[in-house]
């Protein structure tokens, strides 16, 4: 499989936001309305573009992944065992500030396992977000192009987990930004299919102190720091409405990442580059305009130096 570069990826984004500006000037004639009523939720993974001022959007998410295998230095799958799965609670709540302007915060909470083959609620990372509306066409396509930024905020616990005895991390440890470029547009002449496309950047150089085994694979006599490098991610969501309670909806996700740096008393590595490339097809019921239940999985399906995983997942939309 040919893997996608960074700049490869940025001329994929250009490209899907000339392809979303596109039908603006094929349907500027057509300014009649759908016949029929659509409703959305929203694809699994792609995000949304901002919201109308005063708009108020709350999506708990309940999701469960799974480490089935991993992908090698060669791209090959390899099995594993014993790896426990993970489940998260995340609930993203947005504000629509103006027509503009959307802010965000994403508390997540992690049902973690312990080396006492037992559980506890944790406490995962926390994000905050900014979007800025760019255009939003008032043709039939209402094709809409957005700049964001997102922080995220270590609140889950990454290193010693020996001494917390959790089996896995909850959380980065890092203070990391990301940028992101989100796109949404709507086809056919009911305007039942509509389709998004988010560009992320993670901005390399965060710096994470580590001790003790921890999320970057680390052992229990290290103790150091690790810098983050830099990461992309590409994701291509689409929906089809085919009636006003049911939706079918997919999202393609590619992901990359430059390999952190560790710097210890006795240890100096970087880590090799990653990739995964991943399909979240899912189904849409909406019991009102403002409220709809979305269930599906994100399956991976090839990748390098990354888990292969199946992870699936429900959340429930609400508009207020």
């Amino acid at each position: 499989m040919q893997v996608p570069t960074p700049v490869s990826l940025l001329a994929a984004a250009l490209a899907a936001t000339a392809f979303f500006a596109a039908p603006v000037q094929a349907q500027e004639a057509d300014a009649g309305e759908p016949t029929r009523e659509t409703r959305w939720t929203g694809p699994l993974v792609t995000g949304a573009p901002p919201l109308p001022a005063g708009a108020l959007n709350v999506e708990p998410y309940l999701v469960q992944t799974q480490v089935t295998g991993v992908y090698d230095q060669d791209g090959d799958r390899r099995s594993v065992d014993g790896v426990p799965e993970e489940w998260l609670i995340a609930v993203p709540i947005t504000y629509g500030i103006t027509h503009r302007l959307t802010v965000g915060v994403t508390p997540r909470l992690n049902y973690a396992s312990t080396l006492d083959s037992d559980r506890d609620w944790e406490m995962s990372d926390t994000s905050v977000s900014a979007q800025y509306s760019l255009f939003k066409r008032t043709t039939p396509d209402r094709s809409t192009l957005a700049v964001g930024v997102r922080q995220n905020i270590p609140t889950g616990r990454h290193d010693r987990l020996d001494v917390s005895r959790l089996a896995d991390a909850t959380g980065s440890g890092a203070a990391f930004t990301t940028l992101g470029l989100y796109g949404q547009t709507f086809f056919l002449s009911e305007r039942n299919l509509r389709t998004r496309f988010n560009l992320f950047y993670r901005i390399g150089g965060a710096g994470v102190t580590v001790d003790g085994r921890s999320n970057f694979g680390t052992r229990s006599d290290f103790n150091g720091r690790v810098h983050l490098g830099e990461a992309w991610q590409f994701n291509l969501g689409a929906e089809y409405s085919f009636s006003p309670k049911w939706v079918l909806a997919a999202d393609v996700v590619y992901e990359r990442e430059n390999g952190a740096s560790l710097h210890g008393v006795t240890t100096e590595e970087r880590r090799d580059s990653s990739w995964r490339v991943s399909l979240a097809p899912a189904v849409e019921y909406h019991f009102t305009q403002d409220t709809g239940l979305i269930v599906g999985a994100l399956v991976s399906l090839d990748g390098r130096n990354s888990s292969e995983i199946f992870s699936p997942q429900v959340a429930l939309n609400m508009g207020f």
